[in-house]
C-alpha cells in the first residue's frame, strides 16, 4: 500500500476520454447517465464511470438477490455492488474492466481495474489535483508543461529490464497495477492489491482427464465471454499453440451458430529462412493455412505489410502509446493487421498475447534438474549447441571478461544505452535491488518463477493492447488472461504439464483432433518480423538521415551510444540476411524509439 496527499478544487471536468478530478463533487451536467454509452451513473449520491466488460453478470445479480434484467447497464449494477460489498467488491467482478466511482457522503474516491485484462487506467496526482484517465494522453495534456520524464523507466526500455513498478514513462504519471484499486479519501491517495494470484491453492481432482476437461471448460468459457457481443469477429492466428488453439476455440463456437470469423497471420514480404536455424518458423503460414482450412469456417487473411515503413511506424507508435516500446520492430506488422482488419469491418479481435504463461505452459523440471546442468556445462543456449572449438572460445572470452576491471557491461550486446548515462543511475544496482540478472541466464524453474512470468503484479501488456483498440475502433480481448483461466493454471499440479514424455501434456490432450496433428507435434517456434532487416535495407537513406539528426541532439547523446547505434546499422546495411543482422534489426528499432521519445522531450530530461 502507498500513501499520497493532494489538495483537491472545485470541480470535475469530463474530456472527451478522460475524467480530470478538481474537487470531489460532480459537475450537475453530467450527472445525468447517457443513454447511448451509459458513462456516468449516479445513485444514492454515489457516481459511478466506468469501461467494462462484465463476464459474470449472473453470478453478481443473484448475488445481490436480483432477476436477470438485460435492461440493468453494466454501472448500475457496478454500483449496486459497491453499496452491498464496500470499496472490496471490487473482488468479484471478473472480465475486462476499470472504473472510478465517487461517493458524495463519505468524500471519497475509488479508482479501480481488472485483474490482468486488456485495459488500462492511469492517475496523477498533484498538490493541487488529481486526475485519472484510460488514456495517458488525456493526463500529459492537462499541464504538458511539468511533464518530466522517468529516467529509470527509460532505463527499463533500454536493457530490456522490467522495472517492477507502476510508473510509466513520465515521473508524475503513474499505472494503476492490475488488481488493484485506489483510494482518495481525506486528502490521502492510498494503493491497495485485492487479488493475489500467488496465493491460489494446488488444485487435487481425481484423474489425469478430470483435469483436462476442466482445462477445456475454462478455456472455451474465457473464448466465449469474449466474443459473445462480436458481429464480425478477428483473430490474431500464427503457427503457435496459443492463438491457434484461441482461434480454433473461437471458430468452433461461432459453427454452431453457422457464423465465420477472419484470421490474420503476418509473413515476411520474402522469403528468410535461409537465415534462420531449422527450429525457427520464419514464415507461419505454413501451419496457419491449413488450421483455417481444417476448421472450416475461417477466412484467412495473409498480411505482408508490403507499404509499411519502419521509422514512420516508430513515429506513429510513439504518438499512439506516448512511450518508447521494448517490441518496436514488431509493431509494423501488428498495425497493418488492423487496417486489414478496419477494412473488412472487424468489430472484435482475439490475441494470444499471455497464452505461453497459461494455455501453453511448460510446467519446470524437478527434481536436482542434472540434465539441464550437464546441457550448461556443455554449452547449450536454448535450442543451440557449441562446437567443442567455439565452446573453448565462449569460455576464454568469459574468463578474460571477469577478469577484466574495464569488462562491458552485461547488456552492451543487446542495449544502446550509454555507459554515462547507466553509470550517473546506478543501473547495476538498481537492477540488483528488484532482483534482475541483466544476462538474463538465472531464470528460476519453479512455481515462483511461473508466477513472475505472468506478472500478476506489474503487468503492462494490456495497455498496448487498449490502445490499439481504441485507435482502430476494434474491441480487443485476449482469453489467455481471463481470471479464472490463470488461476486453474497456477493450481494444476506442474506433473500435469509435463506428462507421458510429452510437453504442454495438458494442453495438446485438451485439443487432440481439434488442432491440426502437425501443429501439435510441431517443434519449431515461429517468429515475427524475421524480414525486418530486409525492411530496414529497403529505408537504408532514411535509417542514415535519422541517425546523423541524433548527433546535434545534445539529450539523445547523453541517453545513447549513437555511435554504437550507427554501427549497427552499417552491419545491417552490409548484408541484412545474415543471422546476427535479425537481433541487430530488434535492438536497432528499438534504441532509435528511446532516441525518438527523447527527442519529443529532450527540455523536459536532459541533465545540463
Amino acid at each position: 500500500m502507498s500513501t499520497r496527499k493532494f489538495k483537491p478544487l472545485q470541480e470535475l471536468e469530463h474530456r472527451e476520454v478522460n475524467l480530470f478530478l478538481e474537487n470531489l463533487t460532480l459537475n450537475k451536467q453530467i450527472n445525468k447517465e447517457d443513454d447511448s454509452h451509459h458513462l456516468i451513473y449516479s445513485e444514492n449520491d454515489c457516481w459511478v464511470v466506468s469501461n467494462s466488460r462484465i463476464d459474470n453478470r449472473e453470478e453478481l445479480l443473484n448475488l445481490l438477490s436480483l432477476q436477470v434484467n438485460d435492461h440493468l447497464s453494466d454501472n448500475a449494477l457496478l454500483l449496486k455492488m459497491y453499496h452491498e460489498y464496500g470499496n472490496e467488491f471490487v473482488k468479484k467482478i471478473e472480465g475486462d474492466w476499470t472504473l472510478a466511482i465517487w461517493n458524495q457522503a463519505k468524500q471519497e474516491l475509488l479508482i479501480a481495474r481488472d485483474q490482468l485484462g486488456i485495459s488500462a487506467l492511469y492517475y496523477r496526482l498533484t498538490d493541487e489535483y488529481m486526475a485519472f484517465s484510460t488514456y495517458i494522453k488525456g493526463l500529459i495534456e492537462i499541464d504538458s508543461h511539468s511533464i518530466k520524464i522517468d529516467e529509470v523507466y527509460l532505463a527499463g526500455i533500454m536493457t530490456a529490464w522490467n522495472t517492477q513498478s507502476n510508473n510509466t514513462a513520465f515521473v508524475n504519471i503513474q499505472y494503476l497495477p492490475p488488481a488493484h484499486y485506489g483510494l482518495v479519501k481525506n486528502g490521502e491517495f492510498t494503493l491497495h492489491r485485492y487479488w493475489i494470484a500467488e496465493n491460489t491453492p494446488e488444485l487435487h481432482l481425481e484423474s489425469e482427464m478430470d483435469y483436462v476437461k476442466q482445462f477445456s471448460d475454462v478455456l472455451e468459457q474465457s473464448v466465449k465471454n469474449r466474443i459473445r457481443h462480436a458481429k464480425n469477429l478477428g483473430s490474431q492466428l500464427s503457427s503457435g499453440f496459443d492463438s491457434s488453439t484461441i482461434t480454433t476455440v473461437a471458430a468452433e463456437i461461432f459453427k454452431k451458430d453457422k457464423k465465420r470469423l477472419t484470421a490474420f497471420t503476418s509473413i515476411p514480404k520474402e522469403k528468410t529462412s535461409d537465415y534462420f536455424p531449422e527450429h525457427t518458423a520464419t514464415d507461419e503460414s505454413y501451419l496457419s493455412i491449413p488450421t483455417a482450412q481444417f476448421l472450416g469456417n475461417v477466412d484467412h487473411i495473409i498480411v505482408q505489410s508490403e507499404n509499411q515503413s519502419i521509422i514512420k511506424n516508430i513515429y506513429d507508435s510513439l504518438e499512439l502509446h506516448h512511450a518508447p516500446l521494448h517490441a518496436a520492430g514488431n509493431m509494423f506488422w501488428i498495425h497493418q493487421i488492423y487496417l486489414d482488419a478496419q477494412s473488412k469491418d472487424i468489430d472484435t479481435m482475439l490475441i494470444g498475447q499471455s497464452g505461453n504463461t497459461t494455455l501453453s505452459w511448460t510446467g519446470y523440471p524437478e527434481g536436482l534438474q542434472i540434465k539441464r546442468l550437464i546441457k550448461r556445462i556443455l554449452g547449450y543456449k536454448g535450442k543451440e549447441k557449441f562446437s567443442p572449438t567455439s565452446y573453448l572460445q565462449y569460455l576464454i572470452a568469459e574468463i578474460k571478461n571477469k577478469l577484466n576491471s574495464n569488462r562491458l557491461p552485461s547488456w552492451d550486446s543487446y542495449s544502446f544505452i550509454s555507459n554515462q548515462f547507466a553509470q550517473d543511475l546506478d543501473l547495476i544496482q538498481k537492477m540488483k535491488e528488484t532482483g534482475h540478472d541483466p544476462t538474463f541466464s538465472n531464470s528460476i524453474h519453479n512455481k515462483k518463477g511461473h508466477i513472475n512470468f505472468i506478472n500478476p503484479l506489474f503487468s503492462k501488456i494490456g495497455a498496448l493492447w487498449q490502445d490499439l483498440a481504441y485507435h482502430y475502433h476494434i474491441s480487443t480481448y485476449d482469453p489467455s488472461t481471463d481470471k479464472r483461466l490463470v488461476e486453474y493454471c497456477i493450481s494444476v499440479p506442474n506433473q500435469y504439464y509435463q506428462r507421458h514424455n510429452t510437453n504442454k501434456w495438458l494442453l495438446k490432450t485438451a485439443m487432440k483432433g481439434r488442432l491440426l496433428g502437425n501443429l501439435i507435434h510441431q517443434k519449431k517456434k515461429g517468429r515475427q518480423a524475421t524480414d525486418l532487416a530486409i525492411r530496414i535495407q529497403s529505408e537504408a537513406s532514411e535509417f542514415q538521415e535519422l541517425l546523423k539528426s541524433f548527433r546535434s541532439n545534445k539529450a539523445i547523446q547523453y541517453y545513447l551510444d549513437c555511435q554504437k547505434m550507427e554501427t549497427c546499422l552499417e552491419r545491417i546495411l552490409e548484408n541484412p540476411r545474415k543471422k546476427e543482422a535479425y537481433n541487430d534489426s530488434i535492438f536497432l528499432t528499438r534504441g532509435i524509439s528511446c532516441a525518438l521519445f527523447i527527442q519529443k522531450y529532450d527540455k523536459r530530461l536532459y541533465k545540463k
